[in-house]
């Protein structure tokens, strides 16, 4: 009986070992040079291009809370950038696609962008341009530590002026023109 104890004991213990790094939280964490010669994912290092981007956040070892819905993905990258969700400076979806499985690939966006959430197997990275990128730019990405899965590009919201705003401008350089005129008479 007390062989049997300590068996399963034994038993336990392997099995807690095993699955103890499956149980470790993932976390997202900064990378604070994202040069494009590369940063460290999981032990390899990742390089992209064809623009450095000026804040890259990595979430390695499991898929981030929440579906993987554009939708999700926005309020994800949205609130880990401190963004607005509506009016100026909040997001819109640029382009998204899936990508080969591959640890490696390519892919060009057809419209301007400067945020980017690309999802390979258990993990999230997300760029940050502070000047957008252009239209028919070509991303690439290199040695990931797993498959490629999609990616998802944002472009932030500018202020666009109301008609009215137009308006009070014209009335106001109406009211300069005249007044100037009025002086020269």
């Amino acid at each position: 009986m007390n062989m049997t104890k300590h068996a399963l004991l034994g038993l336990c213990l392997t099995v807690t070992a095993g699955l103890a790094p499956l149980a470790q939280a993932a976390s997202w964490v900064e990378i604070t040079d994202p040069a494009k010669s590369g940063f460290l994912v999981g032990g390899n290092t990742v390089t992209y291009g064809s623009v450095a981007a000026d804040s890259v956040w990595v979430y390695d070892g499991a898929n981030p809370p929440g579906a993987q819905s554009a939708a999700a993905i926005l309020n994800l990258v949205s609130s880990k950038f401190g963004l607005p969700s509506s009016g100026t400076g909040s997001l819109v979806v640029a382009a998204q696609g899936d990508l080969e499985s591959g640890k490696s690939g390519s892919f060009t966006v057809n419209s301007s962008f400067d945020y980017l959430a690309v999802h390979y197997g258990r993990g999230e990275l997300l760029f940050h341009w502070d000047t957008p990128l252009a239209a028919n730019t070509l991303f690439s990405i290199a040695n990931l530590p797993r498959g490629l899965s999609n990616f998802r590009a944002y472009s932030s919201v500018s202020a666009v002026p109301e008609p009215a705003t137009y308006g009070m401008l014209m009335l106001g350089l109406g009211l300069v023109g005249f007044a100037a005129r009025r002086r020269r008479a």
